[in-house]
């Protein structure tokens, strides 16, 4: 739900902010974290005690990102188009990660998602700002 959220907020920021700024979203793919002591509780119990060696040579027997490979792709993403060899962003565009090698953004998705829409993308913007009245300056 939380991934979901973040790709309808984007999209949102995308359409309010066009023309001044490009708002965009990223699935990083399976990545070798914590997220995962709800469904394997044995396999977080084990990642806790990994050194990050360990962790990465994990990731790679499982085929999956380190932490560390799924924080490149937010960066990754902020300077593509501009260094004059990749592909400039689209805005409000959803970017799979989990679709390429670390080290590179993926390709953008452009099929369809049911829950993702006008309408859900400003509730979540609406109830974000409730959410943060008291916080925000």
């Amino acid at each position: 739900l939380s991934k979901a959220c973040n790709v309808l907020f984007s999209d949102e920021l995308s359409r309010r902010e066009s023309g001044k700024i490009k708002a965009v979203s990223v699935d990083p793919g399976p990545t070798v974290s914590q997220i995962v002591r709800y469904e394997l509780p044995q396999r977080a119990k084990q990642r806790q005690g990994m050194s990050p060696e360990q962790l990465a040579r994990q990731a790679k027997q499982l085929r999956l990102r380190t932490p560390q490979q799924a924080a490149e792709l937010p960066t990754l993403l902020a300077y593509a188009g501009i260094d004059g060899q990749s592909q400039p962003l689209t805005n409000g565009g959803l970017y799979l990660g989990a679709a390429a090698p670390p080290g590179y953004t993926g390709p953008l998705w452009d099929q369809p998602i049911p829950w993702r829409d006008a309408a859900s993308a400003s509730q979540v913007w609406e109830q974000s700002n409730k959410l943060l009245k008291d916080f925000v300056v």
